[in-house]
């Protein structure tokens, strides 16, 4: 019986118990003055998180799944929006036990600064999601209301979904009218938070990625029909050619 117990203590999901019940509230001790809202640092979840983990011998490894890139012009020039899906495997050293979770983080910037704040997005809600981590100082407190997407989001948009019309043969409209009846949205884009905003442009890099996949599709089928043509039009050719007669 105490060896049944000491199992159970000892497994991964009594870790996972432990760490929710070990973490507190972390403060939002970071602050975005472009649009002027506060948050919680991925460092400051990572930190705590991390100690509690390790003093239990979890480790967690990330296994990036999907990554998509969209340009966005700025005033200054571009930047990247980077969207990831990265796979979290939780390890339990001590049972061999493992969890799976996933991870989904945007980053917006130059380079490879717009893949790191992905990463960093990513880890912050797997780590935040599995440990139901609370953040700010008031649990009392109103949350703030979703922030409105800028105008280079909503540029990007736009161009994406101009994008997908032209290479399905249809028209702008009916692209958005699609986009907003799938994901149950009625009002502008223009109005949209930045939350709708990431799931809408997933959807619209989705439809991209099968229309261009389609469009080589056509392409390759085109070719091979076209080589079969040449192929039989030579066989043919070289057929009514009286190859060793003399002339």
């Amino acid at each position: 019986m105490t060896e049944e117990k000491s199992n159970v203590e000892s497994s991964l999901m009594h870790k996972l118990v432990e760490i929710t019940q070990a973490v507190e509230r972390i403060p939002k001790n970071g602050h975005n003055s472009h649009q002027n809202y506060d948050y919680a640092l991925e460092s400051d979840i990572k930190d705590v998180v991390r100690k509690e983990m390790a003093n239990r011998n979890l480790m967690m490894i990330p296994n990036e799944l999907s990554r998509t890139t969209t340009e966005i012009p700025t005033k200054k020039g571009s930047q990247q929006l980077v969207t990831l899906k990265i796979e979290f495997t939780v390890n339990d050293a001590d049972s061999g036990e493992a969890i799976k979770m996933v991870g989904y983080g945007d980053g917006q910037d130059s380079g490879d600064k717009a893949v790191y704040k992905a990463k960093t997005g990513a880890l912050k809600y797997a780590l935040t999601s599995l440990f139901m981590i609370p953040t700010g100082d008031d649990p009392e407190k109103p949350l703030q209301p979703p922030k409105s997407i800028t105008s280079e989001q909503l540029d990007a948009i736009n161009n994406l979904i101009e994008q997908v019309a032209s290479i399905s043969n249809t028209n702008a409209a009916n692209v958005l009218g699609t986009l907003k009846a799938e994901l149950h949205v009625t009002k502008e884009l223009k109005d949209m938070n930045e939350e709708e905003f990431g799931i809408a442009l997933q959807r619209l890099q989705t439809w991209k990625k099968k229309y261009l996949k389609k469009q080589q599709q056509e392409s390759q089928n085109q070719e091979t029909t076209r080589q079969q043509q040449n192929y039989q039009h030579q066989n043919l050719t070289s057929q009514n050619i009286p190859w060793g007669q003399r002339q």
